[in-house]
């Protein structure tokens, strides 16, 4: 990974790539930043840039030994640690093939992505004693080929008390030892860990470049892409399930949902719910993160109806949405339960359960 395939973020790699050169490189951080913002893919570009041999000035040189070999993942001084289900593994490196294939096909991916990848059968992941115990002895060891050895542990928010036993190692690490933590959740982070490192934020993406890199893969048009950047608020993952939202598909089951509820014609809602339970676990997460962003526009609407980056059809239904919600302050609600429906489905909850529930709330809150 290097820093241009990064997507936007460039004066917070500024900062990371001169603090390289002039050598002043932290041994333990963090990157905080929420989901779908890059945290991850910045963070690999930085420990790139850290082992490049040949590194240039704005990116590492992507020709070196060590640069061919954090292409594949594979540099003997680049460690990796981030959750998994007990059933998979005892510890991570047992899981680097899987590892090595998701993170460069989608290093924006998310925990939901990642436990589906390792087919986790519903089981939570976590970092367990064991992989704290790997931890300790891998980085005891000299580098290899590399001036510093790194360990990048992805969502350390998965890491419980057991994770006390690393503290030691992150305050007084073996010469030239990083230890850089990829984190979504302050609030979720051991506050003895969160003590001993430097915290750097990752900001959303701007949407200037979310919308040149739709553009970029061929996903839609400069005008498309434009209104699914604003939609996305700076998450990359949200703006491509948006992106495969083909004409606005959304729209129209969105609208006669809420019809439906707004009517108290409860039949035609549980048919509604029935039908719509079926179009498959990824097309339904798509649509609550669509229902999320048309909230979302409804309740901004009345301050800044010209930004609200929707198409003339969404707009004009916003508009006349708005009268509705924004009356009582019903556009929180209804984004805190879209929003909640969207995690029971991440989690293989049952859609029909799922919509019929939602269908009787808000037949209850629009009126």
């Amino acid at each position: 990974m290097k820093f241009s395939d990064v997507i936007g973020q460039q004066e917070l790699a500024a900062r990371l790539r001169k603090g390289v050169r002039e050598g002043r490189i932290p041994h333990g951080q963090l990157f905080l930043g929420e989901e779908g913002s890059g945290n991850l893919a910045l963070a690999l570009a930085y420990c790139a840039y850290i082992q490049c041999t040949n590194r240039l000035e704005h990116d590492s040189c992507g020709e070196c030994p060590s640069c061919r070999k954090h292409l594949g993942m594979v540099h003997p001084d680049m460690h990796y640690s981030f959750p998994f289900p007990s059933n998979k593994a005892d510890v991570a490196t047992e899981l680097y093939p899987e590892w090595r294939k998701e993170i460069p096909a989608q290093p924006y991916l998310n925990y939901e992505m990642w436990m589906q990848a390792l087919n986790s059968e519903n089981k939570q992941g976590n970092i367990p004693i064991k992989e704290c115990h790997a931890i300790l002895k891998n980085l005891s060891l000299k580098p290899f080929e590399s001036e510093y050895k790194i360990l990048l542990m992805w969502l350390p928010e998965f890491l419980g008390n057991e994770g006390n036993v690393l503290l030691k190692l992150i305050e007084e690490p073996p010469e030239n030892t990083l230890f850089l933590l990829v984190a979504q959740n302050q609030d979720k982070i051991l506050t003895t860990i969160l003590s001993r490192v430097q915290l750097t934020r990752i900001p959303p993406i701007q949407n200037t470049a979310i919308a040149e890199r739709l553009m970029g893969f061929g996903k839609t048009g400069a005008e498309d892409a434009t209104r699914i950047a604003m939609m996305s608020a700076g998450n990359y993952l949200r703006a491509l399930e948006l992106a495969g939202n083909e004409e606005n598909a959304y729209l129209e089951p969105f609208r006669n949902w809420m019809g439906f509820c707004f009517q108290k014609k409860l039949d035609k809602a549980v048919n509604w719910a029935d039908d719509y339970a079926g179009v498959g676990r990824e097309q339904l997460k798509g649509f609550f993160l669509y229902c999320l962003e048309i909230v979302r526009a409804v309740m901004v609407f009345p301050y800044m109806p010209e930004k609200s980056g929707l198409s003339k059809e969404e707009g004009d239904f916003v508009a006349n949405f708005s009268k509705i919600v924004n009356h009582h302050n019903k556009g929180e609600k209804m984004y805190n339960w879209f929003n909640e429906a969207a995690y029971e489905v991440e989690r293989n909850g049952n859609a029909k359960i799922i919509l019929t529930d939602l269908s009787f709330k808000l037949a209850r809150l629009l009126k």
